[in-house]
């Protein structure tokens, strides 16, 4: 296993895991359901912990990546750049609901109005995330793109005949 596994490995988790937590959180704030909201401020905090991971390992897989025929240098830029505007928006969101997390077992009520602040910053990292993993998939996976050669589509031809 390499850094490219690895960042390949973690990179995942956050993309799934803040949507999910979006739509836990607003089901928690529409049924005033505190156990749904924590379980979602948590996923944040996950996220935020291994979108950071996957960003750190990026450089090493970078390296590893670069050097493959086909893979442009443009792409890995244009997810380099993307991931770095998705860490900006994961890491305050992991911030956030660290704060509501440990407030919250303190009772503290004054920041009930932190809640709606995460779950919009939830929706925009969702994109961002979304963008960004486009991003990375256009490194590598040009079939999911529209832009192979039409390799699969000339099987398929063959197998006719």
């Amino acid at each position: 296993m390499n850094t490219a596994h690895l960042h390949l490995m973690l990179v995942h988790i956050p993309i799934v895991m803040v949507p999910l937590g979006s739509l836990l959180i607003l089901l928690g704030l529409a049924r005033k359901n505190t156990s749904l909201q924590d379980v979602a401020l948590s996923m944040f905090v996950a996220a935020a912990i291994f979108g950071l991971s996957a960003f750190l390992l990026g450089e090493g897989a970078e390296d590893i990546v670069e050097e493959f025929a086909g893979v442009s240098e443009g792409a890995i830029e244009s997810h380099e750049n993307s991931a770095t505007v998705a860490l900006w928006c994961l890491i305050p969101l992991g911030i956030m609901s660290v704060v509501k997390l440990t407030t919250s077992r303190f009772g503290a009520r004054s920041y009930a109005p932190l809640l709606p602040l995460i779950f919009a910053c939830s929706v925009i990292s969702s994109g961002s995330l979304a963008y960004t993993a486009q991003q990375g998939g256009m490194i590598r996976h040009p079939e999911a793109f529209g832009t192979s050669s039409g390799i699969v589509g000339e099987s398929e031809e063959d197998d006719d005949d």
